[in-house]
């Protein structure tokens, strides 16, 4: 794992027509995303995670589905593994000691260098969709990132996913840029609207996770 440092992290929507700033304590991130190896020697120690056991409520019916059985990976072994609910995530990581990343936590540790921890579009470090995931080319010892989507701990706390959200939040998919503290941040625009997308339940093809951990 590796230290992120203290930071502010500025929220991706305004709230009261001003971007909010949160106090991100320093926290232990994964290098990378967790792999399919690694996933597989989790299901094997707990059969209750198994594809063929898990209950429905817990993770649809795609679970694992690229998995050869239960317990095998199959090909790709160091490769992310996908197909894995919320629930699913969150146990691998206290099962290790460990928890899902905040949402402030993981957009700081995508993008350290900046103030506001938002990871900024550029075409020059990964294109549009790697930076819709994080930034993807890193300087050696830092978190990686752009791989796959990732579970964060709070992936439904955007305004977008509340139902007691206002009524100006239908309109967040329409071009609302003005709602947005950085309207240029089109990365940023999707992965909100992806995350608010989401139930816990879901297991897609391209969403897997790290594990995170205060700092001592």
């Amino acid at each position: 794992m590796l230290l992120v440092s203290a930071g502010t992290y500025r929220s991706f929507f305004k709230r009261g027509g001003k971007a909010v700033e949160t106090q991100v304590e320093p926290f232990l991130i994964d290098r990378l995303p967790v792999t399919r190896a690694a996933f597989a020697g989790f299901v094997r120690e707990n059969p209750a995670w198994r594809r063929s056991r898990v209950k429905r409520i817990l993770a649809e019916q795609a679970y694992l589905g690229d998995f050869r059985s239960d317990t095998d990976e199959g090909a790709e072994a160091n490769a992310p593994v996908t197909f894995v609910s919320w629930f699913a995530a969150r146990a691998y990581c206290a099962c290790r000691g460990k928890r899902l990343p905040t949402l402030a936590e993981w957009e700081r540790a995508a993008n350290p260098e900046s103030p506001s921890g938002n990871v900024a579009l550029s075409r020059e470090r990964g294109g549009r969709l790697a930076f819709a995931m994080g930034a993807a080319a890193r300087e050696p010892g830092a978190p990686e990132f752009g791989f796959v989507w990732e579970w964060t701990e709070d992936f439904d706390g955007a305004p977008v996913s509340s139902r007691t959200s206002d009524a100006a939040d239908s309109n967040l998919f329409c071009g609302a840029g003005v709602r947005a503290a950085d309207a240029a941040d089109y990365g940023g625009f999707l992965r909100y609207s992806f995350r608010s997308s989401l139930r816990a339940a879901y297991a897609l093809k391209n969403l897997g996770f790290r594990c995170a951990k205060d700092a001592p």
